[in-house]
């Protein structure tokens, strides 16, 4: 399945100024992405085998008690808001703060992990396993083991929850479960924290590789990308790495809920060490830190999404050798400004990394910035190489021939336009600073001593996902 997917998540006010979210997707050739890049070429060759996907979401948080007639940012006050270089120890400090929480459960005198009867409480629930490259697939059990802890005023605390045993083999194997409702601690008024991520079976944080979070979706009330993980979810090292999975609402702000709220998680996890790799036990671990002190400040995610397609994870079949340029917008659906905090990793991006190029938010409609649809072309069906899927008439975009460049052809549009480049919010470009970098290179291992554990042995010689920063 060689397509992309343009989802988007993003507020915009209700006036007539909307945000026009622009995506630039490279979705040429892994060699054009390596051209934008060039010390990665070497070893961009090895990204062939992972789905030629494209996938654009943005979320921003969203204080209600701002004016609805300015789309602006909001800017914490906060002295790492402009230093990098700081982020990443901040992210691991606060990783550490977390498992010390969760190390309390083991303690002598906690109540500690309790196992929930999924059947006797009535939760639906399933896990299903499929081999790497077939269609075959499994029926396993998994538990649920959930351990609370409150802080010392029992006014805040974390809910920390895992499901499994989930047991792979490399390949990219795929580990399926769905659980709902989805219990939540009494007391919560708020969410603020987040962590999702597979652990081992002591609890050590994988990161990618050697499991990649193809996705990971608390949702509420149907909205299922309420609060998430996916691929994209771990920093370089630099920036955090793993502490990436931990995701905090910055401080003074929570996620509001209702005591009526339905909760529900589903996720696919693969295993994407060399095939017939030595069997690797982890869990799905998505803890929630709640508090009940109602004087936080309620902030929101909208989510935004390009229209519905008949493919497969609602993807957009986009040509390969040539760039592409997507675009979306849409009104606030409540006032609101964005809030811009990157320690917090906010706002962030949710893309399939090798082959988007950058994204652009304005506070615009497509029209002013001299988008029109005019633009759009069909993708051709003789430009969709492999799969067997055939475009649509949603399949879309901005083909931009091979001998002219997106960037190029964007900005020069933009800026004879009316709005111009003054009505540009956020952006993400790729680049080779560790806040900028969305893609590294990891050595390979194998199953010598060097690598005692299961889940360090045969990775694959290549280069990975990560985060990259949302800059407003």
């Amino acid at each position: 399945k060689k397509a992309a997917k343009g989802e988007a998540k993003l507020w915009c006010t209700r006036t007539k100024v909307c945000f026009a979210l622009v995506l630039a997707a490279m979705l040429a050739t892994v060699a054009m992405m390596a051209r934008s890049r060039s010390n990665h070429a070497s070893g961009l060759s090895t990204l062939g085998a992972l789905p030629r996907r494209a996938t654009s979401r943005i979320l921003r948080a969203v204080s209600k008690e701002a004016d609805a007639s300015s789309p602006d940012i909001e800017e914490l006050d906060d002295a790492l808001l402009h230093d990098p270089s700081l982020w990443g120890a901040y992210r691991r400090e606060s990783m550490d703060a977390y498992l010390a929480e969760r190390a309390k459960c083991d303690e002598p005198g906690h109540p500690g992990w309790r196992s929930i009867d999924m059947d006797a409480e009535g939760i639906k629930n399933y896990y299903t396993y499929r081999l790497a490259r077939t269609d075959r697939k499994e029926e396993r059990a998994m538990s649920w083991e959930v351990c609370d802890v409150e802080d010392e005023a029992n006014q805040s605390g974390w809910t920390f929850t895992r499901f499994g045993p989930l047991v792979g083999t490399g390949g990219y194997d795929w580990h399926e479960g769905n659980i709902q409702p989805v219990q939540r601690h009494p007391k919560s008024k708020f969410i603020t924290a987040k962590m999702f991520a597979p652990v081992t079976e002591n609890g050590t944080i994988l990161g990618y590789p050697p499991v990649h979070a193809h996705h990971v979706h608390y949702s509420l009330e149907g909205n299922q990308h309420w609060l998430d993980s996916h691929g994209d979810s771990v920093c370089t090292e630099e920036q955090g790495g793993t502490a990436c999975y931990l995701r905090e609402e910055p401080e003074g702000y929570g996620l509001p809920l209702l005591d009526s709220n339905y909760w529900k998680l589903d996720f696919i996890l693969n295993d994407v060490r060399k095939e017939g790799s030595p069997p690797m036990t982890f869990y799905m671990e998505t803890s929630l830190r709640w508090s009940s002190d109602t004087t936080l400040k309620p902030n929101a995610r909208a989510h935004y999404e390009r229209h519905a397609t008949e493919h497969y994870f609602n993807t957009m079949l986009l040509p390969l050798r040539e760039e592409s340029i997507m675009w979306h917008s849409g009104k606030w659906f409540v006032p609101g400004q964005v809030i811009f905090s990157p320690k917090d990793q906010y706002p962030f991006l949710h893309s399939h990394r090798s082959f988007l190029k950058g994204m652009w938010a304005f506070a615009a409609s497509p029209e002013e910035l001299g988008l029109t649809i005019d633009l759009l072309s069909h993708t051709p069906k003789d430009l969709v190489e492999f799969g067997d899927e055939v475009p649509d008439m949603r399949d879309v975009s901005w083909i931009i021939p091979e001998e002219y460049d997106a960037f190029d052809s964007l900005f020069a549009r933009i800026g004879q336009s009316e709005a111009g480049m003054d009505a540009l919010r956020c952006w993400l470009v790729p680049g080779e600073s560790p806040d900028a970098r969305t893609l590294d290179h990891v050595a390979g291992t194998d199953t010598s001593a060097l690598y005692p554990e299961a889940w360090q042995q045969n990775w694959e010689d290549s280069w990975y996902d990560r985060v990259g920063q949302v800059y407003c």
